[in-house]
């Protein structure tokens, strides 16, 4: 797994609609918009949205991976 800046890594598009699609949730949602959220506290907006739209191409990475979502799995 490759750690460190994602601002030139992969593909364009791909890390464009990660950041698109983070800019729009709310900082209640439960795992990425407190990623959001929390990191934009201590290092600025811009460095959170990227740090939660990483997250969410790590999601999106495991379920294509797994076959499942793993954090909308019911923990009952």
């Amino acid at each position: 797994m490759y750690r460190g800046h994602i601002t030139k890594q992969g593909s364009t598009l791909v890390r464009w609609a990660a950041v698109e699609a983070v800019q729009i949730l709310p900082a209640s949602t439960p795992i990425l918009g407190t990623t959001k959220a929390g990191v934009g506290d201590r290092r600025g907006v811009n460095i959170g949205t990227v740090a939660a739209a990483r997250k969410l191409l790590t999601l999106v990475s495991y379920a294509l991976r797994d076959g499942e979502v793993r954090a909308l799995r019911s923990v009952a």
